[in-house]
């Protein structure tokens, strides 16, 4: 689902350019066919590959901040969270304006915090420098695709808001800001395209022993429009488990 939303933001536009503000020029048939091939890979390691292809033949190409965004996308589609970080470190290191990069850095590290880190502090850090870099870019970005109607902007803009407060709602559940947490989560679920991010908002509340505040956000998880019967399934079941430790 998310993936094809990215793509639309970054897709050729029936020309050798990206259709983004600042339009991507190849400066040769090879590059723009490397660039294509990127873009059309079906699967994770393809989009790796043609991403690692593009950046060592072409080393000057325009397209690297996105290839570097793409590698570090699909690394996060392969659980691989360590090399999601690289990547989307590098991309934002290429383009301090990329916010999709700053998205996934900011969920990333979101999901590899725990209550129990010996780190944690450094790893809030991250997420919250991330989620509001992200934000900030959002709030003033203009539309990245001239093919893109406004209505399917503001719904891929929202989406992506609502990813970065989800993480910046983690950050703030393990510095015990329960109200602020809610506060953010409460945005995940009226933007954030993805209900599976209302059950990892659920259960960093259950991991901070805040079982009792958990409980609301697995029910939205399970009642959102687009929640499939497998994400119901889970939702319900996390459910159950942050009951049994009320009751405990």
């Amino acid at each position: 689902m998310r993936r094809l939303a990215v793509l639309t933001l970054i897709s050729l536009a029936g020309t050798p350019a990206f259709a983004q503000p600042k339009p991507i020029k190849p400066k040769s048939k090879a590059e723009a066919a490397a660039i294509n091939a990127m873009l059309s890979a079906p699967d994770p390691d393809s989009r790796i590959k043609a991403a690692d292809d593009l950046i060592t033949k072409f080393a000057d190409t325009e397209a690297k901040p996105t290839a570097l965004y793409i590698e570090a996308e699909a690394y996060t589609m392969k659980g691989d969270n360590d090399k999601a970080i690289v990547f989307g470190e590098q991309a934002l290191d290429a383009d301090p304006k990329s916010y999709q990069a700053a998205v996934i850095l900011c969920k990333t590290y979101a999901a590899i915090t725990h209550n129990n880190d010996l780190d944690k502090a450094e790893k809030i850090a991250k997420i919250e420098k991330y989620g509001h870099t992200a934000l900030d870019g959002l709030e003033t970005a203009a539309k990245p695709n001239a093919n893109l109607s406004d209505a399917d902007w503001t719904k891929a803009k929202n989406d992506l808001m609502g990813q970065a407060y989800l993480g910046l709602g983690i950050a703030a559940v393990y510095q015990n800001k329960i109200d602020d947490a809610n506060a953010d989560f409460a945005k995940v679920a009226d933007m954030d395209e993805d209900p599976t991010d209302l059950i990892r908002a659920g259960r960093a509340l259950m991991d901070a022993k805040k079982a009792d505040q958990a409980i609301q956000w697995f029910e939205k998880a399970a009642g959102a429009p687009n929640a499939t019967p497998r994400i119901k399934q889970i939702a319900e079941s996390d459910k159950t488990r942050a009951q049994a430790m009320i009751k405990k």
